[in-house]
């Protein structure tokens, strides 16, 4: 069954004491496998990296065993060659991470939500998650998948660690209808209650078409649990779709809202390509950790929110760049990237949401371009704007749009696009 998303200059010196600081500070380190240790760095000698423990133990390293963060901070920071980066594949780390399963934990407490009594959920813990499930789905294999997720980002964006923090993010599981019901009752007198009407009526006209949704967390909550403003809601009606990790939908989800969030504080004058940069992704992480794509796009229109249409790609969610390939290579879908940063879920047709796919696919499938989007994604977190088409074209290297342009079609047409 086909799951739906509701998408809403100082001195050189100074400049140089500060990057030696920032080398020198005791920080994270992760491999691609998942390992972390606290250390700072003591030095780089060919393709290994000495790091120095709290207790001043000295650990060698091989550079390319570190994550794609660790390095950017290697080059930044340490004066390490660029090549450290570009060189070779990025893999999959969200894959190749070992996931205790001891670190993913049933708690004997219930989260509660409002007075109703069947707004009582059972929670799984783990490092950087907090799953709370009414039903018969166990919230295990999620907490797995977000793990996994997180991972992933961890290993590509040096900033997301230190952002993230120590708060969790909530994940509810609701595959009960009439826990569902009462918590979108909930939810609706939430948002009135705090001044969000139109928001209110949004949500009471998707609740039931939604398979995902994000839900503002009260403050209450988050301060009881330590956890993040923004939760991600699971309507759940086929509970073997979260029966392992790294499903579909869930992982579709999971990548997109995670991403949203370390792009957060984007300014509605500059949010112009956000949709397309996340919804992209969220595809691109679904097909490559899961193979197929499971997810439809719900699209909330009109002055009262009620014109309610589903988007999609290609129907058949395996072959994607096979059916997209001989369009754009006749000329019937044009790779235009200022057109695209223009589009919402309201614009799109099923050659539309696959070439928003084929672009967050380019712009992650090597170790280059995968540098140029963490790179990009960092100035959106400091700017709290997107680049516009030119400033993009150049992150990736490009002196204009047209060569940009030029490059992503030719990805498509005769590259790894698949």
């Amino acid at each position: 069954m086909k799951k739906i998303k509701h998408t809403q200059g100082l001195l050189v010196a100074l400049g140089l004491v500060v990057s030696m600081a920032q080398a020198a500070e005791m920080r994270t380190w992760m491999s691609r496998k998942g390992g972390t240790m606290e250390a700072e760095l003591g030095g780089i000698s060919g393709d290994q990296v000495t790091l120095i423990t709290k207790d001043t133990k000295e650990i060698k390293l091989k550079i390319e065993d570190l994550s794609l963060a660790d390095r950017q901070h290697l080059v930044e920071f340490g004066g390490a060659e660029p090549s450290i980066i570009t060189s070779g594949e990025p893999g999959s780390p969200e894959k190749e991470a070992r996931i205790d399963a001891a670190t993913i934990k049933k708690l004997t407490t219930k989260l509660n939500l409002g007075d109703n009594s069947l707004l009582k959920f059972e929670l799984v813990e783990s490092a950087h998650f907090l799953v709370a499930s009414a039903g018969k789905v166990r919230g295990h294999d999620t907490a797995e998948t977000a793990e996994r997720i997180w991972h992933g980002m961890a290993f590509q964006h040096m900033n997301f660690r230190k952002d993230w923090g120590d708060k969790r993010m909530l994940i509810l599981l609701v595959d009960d209808r009439a826990v569902y019901k009462a918590l979108g009752d909930w939810y609706a007198t939430y948002l009135t209650k705090e001044g969000q009407a139109e928001a209110a009526q949004r949500s009471k006209n998707v609740w039931d078409k939604a398979g995902s949704n994000q839900l503002g967390v009260p403050a209450e909550t988050m301060e009881k649990y330590k956890l993040h403003p923004t939760a991600i809601l699971f309507n759940i009606t086929e509970a073997a779709s979260y029966s392992k990790p790294l499903s579909p939908f869930p992982t579709h989800s999971i990548a997109g809202t995670v991403l949203a969030k370390q792009m957060s504080g984007v300014n509605s004058f500059g949010a112009e390509g956000y949709f397309a940069i996340v919804t992209g992704h969220a595809y691109f992480k679904e097909i490559s950790l899961a193979k197929k794509t499971e997810t439809h796009l719900l699209d909330v229109s009109g002055s009262q929110n009620d014109d309610i249409s589903s988007k999609q790609g290609f129907k058949d969610g395996t072959s994607w760049a096979k059916t997209l390939r001989p369009l754009v290579r006749k000329g019937k879908v044009k790779v235009e990237l200022e057109p695209m940063l223009k589009w919402t879920g309201t614009d799109l047709n099923p050659e539309r949401l696959v070439l928003i796919y084929s672009f967050a696919y380019y712009m992650e499938s090597d170790a280059k371009r995968l540098c140029a989007f963490a790179k990009m994604v960092r100035r959106i977190e400091s700017s709290n704007q997107i680049p516009p088409a030119i400033e993009i074209a150049k992150i990736f290297g490009f002196a204009s749009i047209a060569e940009f342009e030029a490059d992503w079609k030719k990805f498509i047409v005769e590259g790894d696009f698949k």
